[in-house]
């Protein structure tokens, strides 16, 4: 429904005499960092948002691969890893997701820090993170480490991508799975269950949270 009006928008701005009307813009980049409350077993979360505001389709995937971070000024470069997006953008598509830290060298060190997101000639807002030093959750106890699950679930707001979630909960459960309501184990026997909802758009991302995560205790399910 909307290309009609992205049409006669640039047909408009033909007719106005611009030259670039069909010129590919540089993307709107989003950065924010998504932590729990104290300390964790977990790194920060870096969730990414780009908005591709031309009236053409953009190269996502050549602006992952080469992008860079710039901690305090200075660039950390990505590394040879695969790009967590889709290969391009459509006219004023939309993708959102986490690229994780780690995939920059070189790594970012415990402290506080200004952050910027460069992808191409495009850059994020500039972003204040106190990253920390993980902890080791074993050498707590049942309460601690419950606490600490529950900070977790805690920080997954709604509309946060799955591929987000799943940095953080690497193991689903076992047993039967309804698809809205998945279900992740935690050692020693804690359980975190998160509802999704199909996020729709042209921005690649098919699943977001779509309420509070629930936590309890339980033993993992057997496939």
């Amino acid at each position: 429904m909307k290309r009609p009006f992205l049409l006669a928008g640039a047909l408009a701005a033909l007719a106005l005499g611009s030259s670039d009307a069909f010129a590919v813009q540089e993307p709107d980049v989003t950065l924010e960092f998504i932590q729990t409350a104290h300390s964790s077993s977990v790194l920060p979360l870096m969730h990414v948002s780009v908005t591709n505001t031309s009236y053409t389709p953009l190269n996502l995937v050549d602006r992952g691969t080469t992008s860079q971070l710039l901690i305090d000024g200075k660039p950390s470069v990505r590394g040879d890893v695969p790009f967590p997006g889709p290969p391009g953008l459509p006219a004023m598509g939309r993708w959102e997701a986490c690229m994780p830290v780690q995939d920059y060298s070189p790594a970012i060190s415990p402290g506080k820090h200004r952050v910027v997101l460069k992808m191409g000639s495009a850059s994020s807002n500039s972003v204040t993170v106190d990253w920390p030093v993980p902890i080791n959750w074993r050498k707590g106890n049942m309460k601690s480490r419950l606490k600490e699950v529950r900070e977790i679930a805690s920080a997954l707001k709604k509309g946060l991508p799955r591929n987000c979630v799943e940095e953080w909960l690497t193991t689903p459960d076992g047993g039967m799975q309804d698809s809205t309501q998945v279900r992740y184990f935690l050692e020693p026997q804690m359980k975190i269950v998160v509802p999704y909802a199909h996020a729709g758009g042209s921005g690649g991302n098919d699943e977001v949270v779509d309420g509070p995560a629930k936590v309890y205790e339980e033993q993992r399910l057997k496939d």
